[in-house]
């Protein structure tokens, strides 16, 4: 299958979400970038279509659980 890339960028409303989700992303088995802003965090996911999708579902798991 094809690599492709696909760019989210997650809303986060304090520091300490942004904290949490940085530190979960780095738990994940994946090829990915995270950069934080204030407000933001820009995620960059490399990989096939179902693992992209995947991971698009763990990272809303992610944001949804606090």
């Amino acid at each position: 299958m094809a690599r492709t890339k696909r760019v989210l960028n997650v809303p986060v409303k304090d520091t300490a979400q942004m904290l949490d989700l940085m530190k979960r992303l780095g738990t994940l088995a994946a090829d990915l970038e995270a950069v934080s802003r204030p407000g933001m965090v820009r995620i960059v996911l490399h990989g096939t279509g179902e693992e992209i999708k995947e991971l698009k579902q763990k990272i809303k798991d992610f944001t949804k659980a606090k």
